[in-house]
């Protein structure tokens, strides 16, 4: 036997056959209406008759129920050759056999992580062989528009259409169909073209270019071809595309946890820079000296800072926007809300210093205040860190984050030991205090980290 596979223009499989019986034949499967127009004749009851255009016409209907109910669609005929013959052509024409439907139906959860896709703002597009009544049931059945009806291209004179034109077809298209190996990089440079972050899926060697030239090209682990996997940027093990919902997942909630180390980070070093500046600047004389700093910088940054970059993903990660990637990691806008932050933390470890000048004068003891209150301040700011929306107030609790719990019990205990350990004391400059200096304290503590949960979403 011998074979002619598909062709970039011509979608049907070619064969050549050697029988006892039948003497050489040359049989032919694939698109029905491609193979159809190669035939003359066809086979009914076993008779060979012509094939008149009324009888097309009744294979172009049926074809078409059997595609829009997801059915993928194979025409077939044959024709016998000359003995001699080697070629795959028929002298006469092939005699169209009949069609068969073959259902393929959805991988279990690909209809609801096409969802879960869509909550997150991804846009998901078919690009397929199938002809465009199948495709357009399949993209139906998964529901991949998430704005109304499907929009399908029929990819079979794509190379005839303007860049431009395709540019702004690319943008709106849920479906491509009938698309040849070619057409698929040119779907992917159209949408790249548009503004479009192109993550693309494939398996084949055809899928190669494609592959290459998407932002992210993800292969198939266990049934991709080893050109797919050695040009793709990601291979799916498992070959599980809700491994892909995992992996956005993940890559947010990284991204996520970045933005909350650098703007803890910000907002609680702004607030020192805020403590200090106003004292000095309000003749209230040096609330913090250089050895405090230097310590509150050791306990509040390393640990907390660090506990955040471990926490889990957050319960909505998935049902946001995809982010501009154009955009810096701190944004100019965050800066108002990171300095509204700072200004709680300061004001209320301006207020618990005040406090403790007016109670003891300037020295030692009003210091010790006013330096408790603000390490306590910004290690419970971590607390409202976890979350740029999720507040300590909302119904739905954030899930739990041992490493921060940890962080956070060692730092508090280590400022613990320093009014506690009188040699550390000293070495800090501090003094010891009452119980109604310690409330004074916590509710210095504890205040900006309540004002900060509760005008979450507010002050922006």
């Amino acid at each position: 036997m011998k074979v002619r596979e598909r062709a970039e223009k011509q979608n049907y499989m070619v064969t050549l056959h050697n029988s006892e019986i039948e003497g050489r034949f040359l049989a032919i499967k694939g698109n029905p209406e491609e193979v159809l127009a190669l035939c003359s004749r066809q086979m009914v009851g076993g008779a060979i008759v012509s094939l008149t255009d009324e009888d097309a016409e009744r294979v172009h209907v049926e074809n078409e129920l059997m595609a829009a109910n997801a059915l993928r669609v194979l025409g077939m005929a044959y024709s016998a050759v000359d003995g001699a013959a080697d070629g795959f052509e028929s002298d006469d024409g092939f005699i169209w056999l009949g069609m068969t439907g073959m259902a393929d139906p959805l991988r279990k959860g690909v209809k609801e992580l096409i969802s879960t896709f869509h909550r997150a703002g991804i846009d998901t597009i078919m690009i397929t062989g199938d002809q465009s009544l199948t495709a357009h049931a399949i993209g139906k059945e998964l529901g991949l528009s998430r704005f109304g009806e499907i929009e399908i291209l029929d990819s079979t004179h794509l190379n005839d259409i303007q860049p431009e034109v395709m540019e702004a077809l690319a943008q709106k298209v849920n479906v491509f169909a009938r698309v040849s190996p070619a057409n698929k990089l040119q779907i992917v440079q159209s949408m790249q073209r548009g503004g479009r972050v192109v993550a693309m899926t494939g398996d084949g060697i055809n899928d190669g270019p494609a592959l290459k030239a998407a932002d992210i090209g993800i292969a198939m682990g266990k049934n991709g071809t080893p050109v797919a996997r050695e040009v793709a940027d990601v291979i799916l093990e498992d070959d599980n595309l809700e491994t892909m919902a995992e992996a956005i997942s993940h890559g947010r909630t990284i991204y996520g946890n970045i933005r909350k180390s650098i703007r803890y980070l910000l907002a609680t070093n702004f607030s020192e820079i805020m403590v200090m500046g106003v004292a000095l600047g309000a003749g209230m004389g040096q609330p913090l000296s250089t050895r405090q700093l230097l310590w509150i910088n050791l306990i509040s940054d390393i640990f907390p800072g660090l506990a955040l970059a471990m926490e889990a993903p957050e319960p909505d990660v998935l049902n946001r926007p995809p982010r501009d990637p154009n955009d810096p990691i701190i944004k100019t806008a965050d800066f108002k809300r990171i300095t509204f932050e700072s200004g709680t933390i300061a004001a209320a470890s301006l207020g618990a210093y005040g406090y403790g000048l007016a109670r003891y004068g300037m020295g030692a003891q009003a210091g010790t205040i006013g330096f408790m209150s603000l390490t306590m301040a910004q290690l419970l700011h971590a607390v409202s860190c976890r979350s740029e929306r999720h507040s300590v107030f909302d119904r739905e609790n954030l899930p739990s984050n041992p490493y921060l719990n940890t962080a956070l019990g060692f730092s508090v205990g280590l400022q613990v030991l320093t009014m506690v350990i009188p040699g550390l004391r000293t070495f800090l400059g501090m003094a010891p205090i009452g119980l109604l200096d310690a409330a004074i304290i916590g509710g210095a503590a504890v205040l900006p980290l309540a004002v900060n949960e509760a005008t979450k979403g507010g002050v922006r």
